[in-house]
């Protein structure tokens, strides 16, 4: 078996592959196209990501900044100007009516 194998006489040249046809005009348009069309959708995606992911950056951003803030107030913050804590002082509610409806209001 591994003497048939030896033995065995090399192929002169490979078998020709067979070439694939040839685009049209129109065809390799229409490739070319859907990529380029493809690759702008896929920017203008990217795009609208980047501003989402910008927007909830700053807003991840202002919210660490007011927690800091608040914090302040009653913690060492290492070396920073500690500030007065801000004291929010609510009224006293309003007693609620009750509906003129028996309560339940029809959808």
């Amino acid at each position: 078996m591994v003497a048939n194998f030896v033995s065995a006489p090399a192929d002169p040249l490979p078998a020709r592959r067979a070439e694939p046809r040839r685009l049209t005009l129109s065809e390799q348009w229409a490739y070319l196209t859907d990529i380029v069309m493809g690759a702008a959708s896929r920017a203008e995606e990217a795009a609208r990501c980047h501003v989402s992911a910008t927007q909830q950056l700053d807003l991840a951003q202002y919210a660490l900044s007011s927690v800091i803030d608040e914090l302040s107030a009653v913690m060492d913050m290492g070396g920073r100007v500690r500030r007065r804590s801000t004291i929010h002082v609510f009224g006293t509610a309003q007693p609620v009516l009750s509906m003129p409806y028996g309560g339940a209001i029809a959808a």
